[in-house]
């Protein structure tokens, strides 16, 4: 019956996570070369305005002259660390693992890490080893709501959890109040990240300042949430912000 409940949790969590994500669209840029002589498969299409400049004048165009354009995956590196303190038991645990799902149907699974915090931090999902949304969201559901909140050490693991990875496009979010009630100041760990961004979910106890300071350390944006209600909608807008 435990795991019989366990996948019928799963898999609601995915289905609330799916409807907010809509159809699923990898982020892509644009790549221009010079065309590739013996390449197997389609190349994309010759960029005319680039190869016209580069042949004109010229009585034997050379080979790197002609360009082509073509459309390729952006990747992005993600660790997200979430508070699973005592104040996120119940309701508040499955908002924060519909979060994490959104993250986890819109990247690689290779490419995103999952840190929870509470007493300690602890990895639930590695950066390079590709767990698929449905075991992300069974261990965020398996993770007991205890204790109080150490931000320095979410920071601290979550940050050689993007050591793992080789992609330059690197990103932490801490999902936080900014109240710490263990552990040390979690200030000196932010300037370690590429870069680290904030989601203040606010409260009548919440610390804004020190958000936005961890957010300037690490180079990154400060985002606000009203309510844990709307925690996933908001996951929705900055993985949009982030992976584009």
């Amino acid at each position: 019956m435990r795991e019989h409940a366990e996948r019928l949790a799963v898999r609601s969590v995915l289905e609330r996570a799916a409807r907010l994500v809509g159809p699923l669209r990898g982020p892509t840029h644009s790549v221009r070369e010079p065309l590739q002589e013996y390449s197997q498969g389609s190349q994309g299409e010759l960029e005319i305005d680039a190869t016209i400049e580069n042949i004109l004048g010229k009585e034997h165009p050379e080979r790197d002259d002609w360009i082509v354009e073509r459309r390729e995956e952006r990747r992005t590196q993600i660790v997200l660390m979430m508070d699973m303190s005592l104040s996120m038991s119940g309701t508040n645990m499955a908002l924060a693992a519909v979060a994490a799902a959104v993250f986890a149907l819109k990247m690689r699974a290779r490419d995103l890490g999952v840190v929870v915090f509470e007493n300690t931090a602890h990895v639930v999902s590695r950066l390079g080893e590709s767990a698929p949304p449905e075991a992300v969201v069974r261990e965020m559901l398996r993770q007991p709501c205890r204790g109080y909140t150490n931000i320095e050490d979410a920071l601290k693991v979550g940050a050689r959890e993007l050591l793992r990875g080789r992609n330059p496009r690197q990103y932490g979010l801490l999902i936080t109040d900014g109240v710490y009630t263990r552990g040390g100041d979690p200030t000196s760990v932010a300037a370690t990240f590429p870069h680290l961004h904030v989601l203040l979910t606010e409260d009548y106890k919440m610390n804004e300042w020190l958000c936005r300071r961890l957010a300037h350390l690490g180079r990154g944006d400060l985002f606000r949430v009203r309510s844990l209600q709307e925690l996933p909608q908001r996951m929705v807008d900055i993985a949009d912000k982030l992976l584009r």
